[in-house]
């Protein structure tokens, strides 16, 4: 039964941190989607409407929905199930972070690149890191649905994560 309970602490713990970085509005459309259309709809209207691209006025771990798949990769790790493929998933989880680091330092150093075909070689090797990351990504949606139990479960927790975010967001305003 504490197995409950210290599961329901880490999604109330994650939906607030996702009510940190998502707007309420945002997390009820996001919500909306991933009740209605699943998993692999909600991710793909992340993918759309959150920020991703690295910009020069704000550090690219503060984008959205970097911080997004933050939250949801912890909850695989921190419900801590004798599972193989939430260990896949988290493993999954960790390659793309490690991308999207090696994408920063990318895109800093092709600021400060002054010769264009220097500059166009980094702009090519960027790209192919920024598909690798999204081959990734959609990899994981993709392998999370071949498994009814996982996908279901999956949802139940984004899910739950997202509504204590959206209860949390309320009384931030």
């Amino acid at each position: 039964m504490s197995e409950v309970k210290n599961l329901d602490a880490i999604i109330n713990k994650i939906g607030f941190e996702i009510a940190q970085i998502i707007d309420e509005t945002m997390i009820n459309k996001i919500l909306g989607v991933l009740a209605n259309d699943g998993v692999y709809a909600m991710w793909v209207y992340c993918l759309d409407k959150l920020d991703w691209k690295y910009t020069e006025e704000e550090e690219f771990k503060k984008n959205q929905l970097y911080k997004f798949i933050e939250q949801l990769n912890k909850l695989p790790v921190q419900i801590e199930i004798n599972s193989i493929e939430l260990k896949v998933i988290h493993s999954e989880f960790n390659k793309i972070f490690d991308l999207i680091k090696e994408i920063n330092k990318l895109s800093k150093e092709i600021k400060n690149i002054k010769d264009k075909d220097e500059k166009k070689k980094k702009m090519e090797e960027k790209q192919q890191k920024e598909k690798e990351r999204n081959k990734i990504l959609n990899k994981f949606f993709w392998k999370l649905s071949n498994d009814i139990h996982q996908l279901l479960f999956f949802k139940d927790i984004v899910e739950k994560a997202l509504i204590y975010a959206r209860y949390h967001a309320k009384t931030m305003d």
